[in-house]
Formats: C-alpha cells, sequence, structure tokens
C-alpha cells in the first residue's frame, strides 16, 4: 500500500513541471516613448513675464509624467510629444478688518492649464486640461497688514503642480 502511495505522488510530481511558466510582468510590453516640448506656451492674458516659470513648468510636467505609463526620452523621434499651454493664473484677494485691531487677508492662487499630448506618427493631439489651487492666510492682531505684501512664489508653484496632477489623472 505504501509502495502504491509513493508511486502516485511520484506520478503527480512528474506531471506538475510541465505547467507553463509565469511570463515577468512588464518585461514583454513596449512602453510609447514621450518627448517633453522645451518651450511653454503662456496665454497673452495670463502676463507672466519671468521665464523662470516657464522653466518651472517644463520640470513639473516630466517629474508627474515619470508615474505614468509613457517612456521619457529626448529623441525627436518619439511616439508622443507633450507641451502645456497656461490658460489663467489668478490671486483673488479678500482683506478684511475689525476696528483695525484685527486684520485678516487670505490669497488664493488659481492656476489652469492644458496638456497637449501630440502623437507624431499620426498628428494627432489630445488636450488634458488642469486646475490647481493653493490659499494662503495671513492675519494680524494690533498690527496693519500692508497692503502689497508679496506672497511667496510656493503658492504658484503649488497651484501649478496641482494642475499637472489633475490634467495627467485622465490620461490613458
Amino acid at each position: 500500500m505504501k509502495k502504491l502511495i509513493m508511486i502516485l505522488l511520484m506520478m503527480g510530481f512528474g506531471y506538475t513541471q510541465s505547467l507553463p511558466q509565469p511570463a515577468v510582468v512588464g518585461k514583454d510590453v513596449d512602453f510609447p516613448t514621450l518627448r517633453i516640448s522645451q518651450f511653454v506656451k503662456v496665454d497673452e492674458s495670463v502676463g507672466i513675464a519671468d521665464d523662470r516659470v516657464t522653466l518651472g513648468i517644463r520640470q513639473l510636467l516630466e517629474e508627474e509624467l515619470q508615474n505614468t505609463r509613457y517612456r521619457l526620452t529626448e529623441d525627436d523621434n518619439a511616439d508622443y510629444t507633450a507641451n502645456v499651454e497656461v490658460l489663467y493664473i489668478g490671486k483673488p484677494n479678500e482683506a478684511f478688518s475689525i476696528a483695525g485691531l484685527f486684520n485678516r487677508r487670505n490669497q488664493s492662487t488659481e492656476v489652469r492649464l492644458l496638456v497637449n499630448l501630440v502623437q507624431n506618427r499620426e498628428g494627432t493631439q489630445k488636450s488634458y486640461r488642469g486646475t490647481g489651487s493653493t490659499t494662503t492666510q495671513v492675519s494680524a492682531a494690533g498690527l496693519q497688514i500692508q497692503e502689497d505684501v508679496e506672497f511667496g512664489k510656493s503658492e504658484l508653484g503649488g497651484s501649478l503642480r496641482k494642475a499637472i496632477v489633475d490634467a495627467l489623472q485622465n490620461i490613458e
């Protein structure tokens, strides 16, 4: 009886070795290549005069595209080309004061942009819209807040990042 059980077990081991081998995930898949355009189009009504802002947009886009299925390259023969068009940058401002003793100001930075994905072989273009906003609050008791306080550039960078992430959520 023991011999019969051992023979059946050995036959079972012989059949299991002919099973298919699992494929390595991601090895057989060819991901499309993507080149990020050097130029960022800014709508004339936005009023950005500083080129450092447009350079930062390209770098933020590059960081966020690394989390997608596209393989980034500098090659001109890439499958896709991505560029950004800034449509709106706004800084609405709210301020109030109670008897001159307590002052508060809220400033929100809102950015609206388009991420355009151009398929180079077919020449087709898909646009993805993104919106991002950041709010800053300044309060003072017993002091007067200056009217022309310059808020930091980090609010603009945070809003740009949120807008790019919002636009890239819809990319397939």
